[in-house]
């Protein structure tokens, strides 16, 4: 029943609550018949007129669970203001603060307590203390239960019974006060905790998933290595014999055949690396400079020429993983130019900040609204059109931030593009 997200109840909580109030009708009926064909004592017409007026109101309430999946806040709060007004007049109708069922207003803040946010359930609180007070006002000593059996009248009892009655009112606004506080107190480490739980059973999943593409990636890496291999030894022997005949055609055909196969063995050991740690890769102290060089030339021709350089650390030396660095940097570039038009330019901005270097990924694209943002670092999620992408670099890119000290966000607009910051950890010299 503690259950609560933003602005509304689920309706599971609001079903438990709906069951409650309907036990509390069934326990004033069962109430007042005993009191009406045991005691003889007659219910005044008006005590049944509220307890029809509930069973309407729970009527409705029900409707409106049934009509939404949540239950507003504001609706809820509501109701529990409106049973506690019930509960009031029930007792005041009842005896008034002789009545000992007076405890049910407990019963109420600690449900407050539990289910509102902190300042309605101080509000709760308040208002029943308030309406537990009013049966000490003159207007409330006419209550009776029948024609002539009067059982409120307060001015008329011994001044140690009316004291009594009194400090049971001050210790109720206090024990008031006390629920609410702790139960408050105790609801905020049960919903810290749940999000620590639920923080946990994330990283655990990223784990797991991490897992299973280092399985994946071991899997291709093993079974296509060998075929590779033997294409690049076959190659070789054919370019040896080719080269001593003459055949330029064949051998300009032989030389790209053996750098694509040097280059799909790359990208399996870049697999491998990016999806578990990276493979006895050390770190290097490349310049800034000499690494962006790297980049733009590892891109597609089309793209080198639209690359817009803003880095005012050239010569500063970084210590880094420079492959898988490489990689992370080319792929959020290649996934800004596809995003951007034809012509448009991609700027890198390069910002050094102690020991952390960050990266800037800036294009002219369409943009991300904040739900795409969102679910863009999830793996395997791709705004691309199937068969252009796995949807996973902007994953692996994070993942490798964070195991360098660092992180990825994205901030993004529809309409004005979108801006990727890589940033690690990177001792500069």
């Amino acid at each position: 029943m503690s259950k609560q997200i933003n602005s509304q109840f689920d309706k599971s909580v609001a079903d438990w609550f709906l069951t409650l109030r309907w036990g509390t009708v069934l326990c004033q009926v069962l109430l007042f018949a005993a009191v009406r064909f045991l005691f003889a004592i007659t219910v005044p017409a008006l005590v049944l007129g509220l307890i029809a007026f509930e069973v309407a109101s729970n009527l409705l309430f029900a409707w409106l669970i049934r009509e939404k999946k949540r239950v507003p806040v504001n609706l809820f709060t509501g109701v529990m203001f409106l049973d506690i007004a019930l509960l009031t007049a029930l007792l005041a109708l009842t005896g008034g603060a002789m009545n000992p069922f007076t405890f049910l207003y407990l019963v109420h803040v600690v449900v407050g307590a539990i289910l509102l946010p902190r300042n309605m359930a101080w509000g709760l609180a308040a208002f029943s203390s308030a309406c537990y007070g009013l049966f000490f006002l003159p207007w409330c000593n006419l209550s009776r239960i029948g024609a002539d059996q009067s059982v409120c009248h307060i001015e008329t009892l011994s001044p140690e019974l009316q004291l009594h009655l009194q400090g049971m009112w001050v210790a109720f606004a206090i024990t008031a006060i006390f629920v609410v506080f702790f139960v408050t107190r105790i609801q905020q480490a049960l919903v810290a905790h749940r999000e620590i739980r639920a923080q946990l059973r994330e990283e655990q999943g990223k784990n797991e998933r991490l897992a299973s593409l280092a399985t994946l990636s071991a899997g291709a890496a093993h079974e296509f290595g060998t075929p590779l291999s033997t294409i690049a030894v076959v190659a070789g022997e054919l370019y040896r014999e080719m080269s001593q005949g003459g055949h330029e055609a064949w051998l300009e055909d032989l030389r790209l055949i053996r750098s694509q196969v040097a280059r799909c063995r790359d990208v399996l050991g870049q697999m491998a690396a990016d999806a578990g740690e990276p493979m006895g890769e050390g770190m290097e102290t490349p310049t800034i400079g000499a690494l962006i060089s790297e980049v733009r030339a590892s891109l597609e021709e089309q793209y080198q020429g639209r690359l817009i350089i803003d880095c005012a650390v050239l010569d500063t030396l970084v210590s880094v993983p420079r492959r898988s660095v490489k990689r992370v940097l080319r792929g959020l570039l290649s996934n800004a130019f596809h995003a951007s038009d034809a012509e448009a330019s991609v700027t890198l901005r390069v910002v050094l900040d102690d020991a952390m270097v960050r990266f800037e990924v800036r294009d002219q694209g369409r943009g991300m609204d904040k739900e795409t943002a969102a679910m863009a670092r999830k793996p395997f999620f791709s705004t691309k059109a199937a068969g252009q992408g796995l949807g996973l670099g902007l994953y692996l890119a994070g993942n490798l931030a964070e195991r360098l000290g660092g992180g990825l966000d994205i901030d993004s607009t529809p309409g004005f593009g979108t801006t990727v910051r890589f940033w690690m950890r990177a001792r500069s010299e």
